[in-house]
């Protein structure tokens, strides 16, 4: 495994040394996020995603930073001075993750657009929707991959096997796995076939609550917050038609968590303990991309009015 790790390493150092640098598909100054194409020498496209990692709380680590770090003064006013910190490599590490080779679909999903309100009913997903994902949702082979242990079996933080209600919760590909304060860990399924909140009913309850108890006692167990320090939820649209579950620190808000784009798993279980069928009834609300697929079909449908 060792071994196979380290190969994959060096075939990413390798690529990207090879690369050049194309375009910015998005940057964030919220989230200190960066997010570029890059093209290798051989024609082939990659996209590069980089995050600055957050502070650590660690004493230890602190006092380190302040003595290996150094000052530039930019301006001073009695006891109040204005400076640059220079600090070491190692206390400044850009989490990142390169994804090559990259389709349009992917350099669709990260690129930076103007984005519009979808009002999805009942009948929208069955119409619409439902063939948008049969035609044009992304690849899920990594998925597979993890829940086969064949790729990131050493990240596994959790898992319960049981093929109808069990999971694998491990960390979010944007979570450098140590920061508590920015806990990132998802929860994918065993179970095939159920792409979203839409599929789920009342026979679902048993999965979503073994996700639910285990997850958030694994998360206290080996980080140490309580189940009322994290918060649990589903998005829509997800990013990928595998049912998976989020689990972040409360403190932290990483883009996808507004209202627009996560459903509690708390209010999933609420609404199909009241009614089992709720989100085949639900209109449910997210947005999409002006270029997306999916908002190309709502307004080719009607659904939406032309966007110029």
């Amino acid at each position: 495994m060792e071994v196979e790790v380290r190969n994959e390493q060096r075939d990413a150092q390798e690529w990207m040394r090879s690369a050049k640098f194309v375009e910015i598909l998005a940057s964030d100054s919220t989230f200190k996020s960066l997010f570029i194409l890059l093209q290798h020498s051989n024609g082939e496209e990659g996209i590069l995603l980089m995050n600055k990692s957050s502070f650590q709380e660690e004493p230890d680590w602190i006092s380190s930073l302040c003595s290996a770090a150094s000052l530039k003064e930019i301006s001073r006013n009695d006891i109040f001075g204005n400076y640059d910190l220079h600090i070491p490599p190692e206390f400044n590490v850009v989490t990142s993750q390169l994804i090559f080779p990259a389709n349009e679909k992917l350099k669709a999903k990260y690129r930076s657009e103007e984005k519009f309100v979808i009002h999805e009913t009942p009948e929208d997903y069955r119409t619409i929707t439902l063939g948008y994902i049969e035609k044009y949702q992304l690849n899920l082979n990594w998925v597979y991959n993890v829940l086969n242990k064949e790729a990131e079996a050493e990240r596994i933080i959790y898992e319960d096997p049981n093929p109808e209600n069990g999971f694998i919760l491990s960390p979010d590909i944007k979570w450098d796995g140590k920061t508590v304060e920015t806990l990132y860990v998802l929860a994918i399924i065993h179970r095939k076939g159920v792409r979203s909140v839409r599929d789920l009913t009342a026979n679902d309850l048993p999965l979503l609550e073994n996700i639910k108890e285990k997850g958030l006692k694994t998360i206290e167990e080996n980080y140490g917050l309580r189940r009322d320090q994290v918060r649990v939820y589903f998005h829509y649209q997800p990013s990928f038609f595998h049912l998976h579950v989020h689990f972040v620190n409360v403190r932290y808000l990483p883009a996808g968590s507004n209202v627009l784009s996560a459903i509690a798993l708390d209010d999933v279980i609420n609404n199909i303990t009241l009614l089992p069928d709720f989100y085949q009834k639900a209109t449910l609300t997210f947005t999409r991309k002006k270029s997306d697929k999916l908002l190309q079909m709502f307004v080719e449908a009607g659904r939406m009015s032309k966007i110029e």
